[in-house]
């Protein structure tokens, strides 16, 4: 006979479910399958599902005659998506009513927590919402009435109803479980047939832990005494469905049996990697980041999953301190593992506090069909809860809080492998992210460049199939703490994002000087929600995203910090300044003045000190309701009340140049106009530069003008893979590429970087300013050089480039040195050492 723990059968009204126990060899599954319930016989798609047996992981739901499921696919086959949440939570409650119009005495003390956890969904106030719901239901309390439903069955993106819920309408965006009391109704706190409690050990060491498991084997637990604390020398091993406990299963942090790992345990402090039934629950692991820093392997502090990593369960541990990258990570191959009511944190340091920073995640996790509910993550300075793809994986209830350490990113969807960005049936629901008074970089963040910048010359890969709905992210009362990015998306594709919302107490902000600026890589300012722009026939095109996400470039929005922005974006149509106002960051601001005149001021110690004056004094004042504008079409001046241009400050330009955008910044150049889709620049009053990493291709350019924009000049790749510096000759309109052959009537070539045969077009050819300094043309064809400044060789290390006018040779470009040394400029092969703008700034 199979003991209780493993085979239980409970009654419930119009159902019968039955935990089954754990098959100790699992048939193989179809990993590319999304996860939840899936009836396996082909029917036709009229026909109605009654008395049928449907399987989910270790249960099986038999439905009555009264029950029935919608009519299936064209295909003979209908996915229903049943979380660990809907079914644990119907279970529970459902168990609660039926005990209560069977007993008059209330349910045992062990019973009674895990109802009351299942129904009791009541937390603490929140700030109101940035999105009102008008189907917005409320979260269950009390002893709510057994649904009229058994089960509600939702096609993906219709909104998901809950048991439980009275009006059938779907709850509240957060957590539904506090942190701590997701249920667990498999947990039982009774040992199986094997277990030992070690009582009173000779050492209170790993190596005493470690013989005890070999001794008693697989299929056993092994009880550590409460409030004891065992030094980890080297890596705990466990053996296949073996489990690690405190006696009692107590919760408090000083109730829980304690492993400190020792400066010698430089690896994981605990394995249960290939192990398949393993268990950890009500131990605290503390991995010795304070007292002895980093370690030389930096390894995940507890390991679980891999290739027979199945069924797996790590609950109601508190995970702190790692040495490594991660409190927990769940590598690819594992199935079926669940992390529930952890207390997780804090992790990690960030660079203001160690060297260049040890980031650490709070979980990693890339297994299969996996469960992560309930954990409460604080202070983990990399990615809260860090996904890898890990189709099928329910990631449900768990709260991040921001507190005393600066965090990159909360919840995280951004990695493409190890699944080629495979996220089918992957769900994030339900769970909350809280500022208590540090600086958030990422609330959520989903696809690949929103965490990494692309490589030259590399397509964009696209993470796909996630469902990412119902999530809150919210603000202690008069917290100091701010936010990048809420839920940040980009290089999705089949992607849902929708339903969550943002409190309108969380200040979004953020110091931008480590993000990319130059055209290609400049992104959208902080905001709630921010998505990449749509491409023809994939990413956003192709996903569900929920209104309010702002459109605009997402590139590398780990670089953000606290403080102020460094620089800000404005698409066309977005800039409107009246008489007298201004747009300020953090050493810079762009003016409407008084007097009418424009101006690009610094900002200082000293006060304010002018770069740039545009020229139009007295004429932005010559008619009542002027605004400085970035009108719609990409035109930037002095426009009257009535729309005229009184002043205009930038060239002509082609009509219809895609992803025009403005930028004022902190750093040099502090105001351009570019398009992130051609990598342009357009328009620059001042010089223009860029650091390492730049590149350019065929058509693309920078464009100065002088300040009457009588002249204008543009440099860029032709066809032919050279790099050239053309002149106007007249009035020409600013074109969207690169004009190859140019028209003597309107251009003239000043300079180019070498000679090359008219007949050999290079069209991939690109020019790249590479970190040693060196700016390189290579042939998109071989891969060689074809021409290199040779700056590399400079004693002054070469930090950055300059397009700069001056008074004889119009448009150079030059490399400079951190200290403005010229170690190379365009038409003197590097012979001159000096440099001169033709407008100072």
């Amino acid at each position: 006979m199979l003991p209780f723990r493993s085979f239980c059968t409970i009654f419930l009204p119009s159902v019968i479910v039955v935990a089954l126990p754990s098959p100790r060899a699992r048939p193989q599954t179809n990993h590319a399958a999304p996860s939840g319930l899936r009836h396996h016989r082909p029917r036709s798609g009229d026909d109605p599902i009654s008395l049928e047996e449907i399987s989910f992981s270790h249960y099986k739901i038999f439905l009555d005659a009264s029950s029935t499921l919608p009519p299936l696919k064209s295909d003979g086959e209908y996915a229903i998506r049943l979380h660990w949440q809907d079914l644990v939570k119907f279970i529970v409650s459902s168990s609660r009513e039926y005990l209560a119009h069977t007993s008059n005495s209330p349910p045992d003390e062990s019973t009674s927590h895990e109802v009351n956890a299942a129904v009791s969904g009541d937390g603490p106030s929140v700030p109101p919402r940035m999105k009102s719901n008008a189907n917005q239901g409320r979260r269950p309390s009390g002893r709510t009435a057994t649904p009229q439903s058994v089960l509600n069955y939702n096609r993906v993106g219709e909104g998901s109803s809950y048991p439980g819920s009275n009006d059938g309408s779907p709850l509240s965006p957060g957590s539904v479980y506090q942190p701590g009391t997701y249920p667990t109704p498999d947990l039982l706190k009774s040992p199986g047939s094997k277990f030992v409690l070690l009582s009173d050990p000779a050492s209170y060491t790993s190596d005493t832990i470690q013989q005890a498991l070999n001794s008693l084997g697989p299929y056993s637990v092994l009880y550590l005494p409460p409030r004891t604390r065992w030094a980890v020398k080297e890596t705990i091993y466990l053996q296949p469905h073996q489990e690690l406990a405190t006696m009692g299963y107590p919760e408090d942090g000083k109730e829980i049996a304690w492993l400190e790992a020792e400066e010698s345990c430089d690896g994981h402090m605990l394995s249960g990697a290939n192990k398949p039934g393993v268990r950890i629950r009500n131990i605290g692991f503390d991995g010795g980041m304070e007292k002895y820093g980093p370690s030389k392997d930096r390894e995940a502090m507890i390991k679980l999953g891999d290739l027979r990593g199945l069924d797996q369960v790590i609950d109601r541990c508190i995970l702190r301190h790692p040495r490594g990258w991660s409190c927990l990570q769940v590598f690819e191959g594992g199935e079926d593992v669940r992390i529930t009511n952890n207390r997780v944190g804090p992790a990690g340091y960030d660079e203001h506090v160690m060297g260049e920073g040890y980031w650490a995640d709070g979980i990693s996790y890339a297994g299969l069909n996996g469960l992560v509910a309930g954990n409460s993550v604080t202070d983990t300075t990399d990615g809260g809860i860090v996904i890898f793809g890990a189709p099928g994986t329910l990631v449900t209830s768990n709260t991040v809080v921001t507190r005393t350490r600066m965090a990159s990113g909360a919840i995280n969807l951004v990695d493409h492998l190890p699944y080629g960005g495979n996220y089918v049936g992957t769900s994030v629901v339900h769970n909350t992210i809280r500022m208590e008074g540090s600086f958030l970089g990422i609330g959520v963040a989903q696809g690949p460049s929103v965490w990494w910048l692309p490589k030259p010359n590399e397509a964009p890969v696209y993470n796909h199939g996630a469902v990412v709905r119902f999530n809150l992210i919210t603000a202690a009362p008069n917290t100091t703490s701010s936010v990048g990015y809420g839920f940040a998306a980009s290089d999705v594709d089949n992607w849902i994002c929708t339903d969550n919302e943002v409190s309108t107490n969380v200040v979004f902000t953020g110091d931008t000087s480590r993000m990319p600026r130059e055209p290609r890589l400049a992104s959208i300012p902080s905001g709630p929600f921010v998505r990449s722009p749509s491409r023809a026939g994939s990413g956003p095109t192709r996903s569900i995203l929920q209104a309010e996400f702002a459109e605009g470039p997402v590139h590398y929005l780990l670089g953000i910090r606290p403080g102020e922005p460094a620089y800000r974006t404005f698409l066309p149509g977005q800039l409107a300044l009246a008489l007298g106002e201004a747009v300020v960051l953090k050493r810079v601001k762009l003016s409407f003045d008084a007097d009418g005149e424009v101006r690009v001021s610094s900002l200082g110690d000293a006060g304010e000190t002018v770069l740039w004056e545009a020229g139009c004094r007295d004429l932005g004042r010559m008619e009542e309701g002027s605004k400085l504008s970035f009108d719609p079409l990409g035109n930037l001046g002095i426009v009257s009340g009535g729309g005229q241009m009184l002043c205009p400050l930038t060239p002509r330009l082609q009509p219809g140049i895609p992803d025009l955008v403005l930028e004022l910044s902190s750093e040099r150049p502090h105001l351009f106009i570019a398009s992130s889709d051609t990598g342009s620049v357009y328009w620059s009053p001042m010089s223009y530069e860029v650091g390492h990493q730049w590149q350019a291709k065929e058509g693309s350019f920078v464009c100065l003008t002088t300040p009457d924009s009588r002249t204008v000049f543009l440099s860029g790749m032709n066809p032919l893979g050279q790099y050239v510096i053309l002149r106007s000759v007249g009035d020409v309109v600013v074109p969207s590429a690169l004009p190859w052959p140019v028209s003597q009537e309107q251009w003239q070539v000043d300079w180019k970087s070498h000679d090359v045969d008219d007949d050999q077009p290079d069209h991939e050819s690109y020019v790249f300013f590479q970190d040693d300094g060196n700016l390189v043309i290579y042939s998109g064809t071989t891969g060689l050089p074809l021409w290199a400044t040779a700056s590399d060789e400079s004693p002054s290390p070469v930090t950055h480039l300059r397009w700069s006018l001056e008074p004889v040779d119009g448009l150079t470009v030059s490399c400079l040195s951190r200290d403005g040394t010229v170690t190379w400029k365009s038409g003197t092969n590097g012979t001159e050492s000096q440099h001169a703008d033709f407008i100072s700034p």
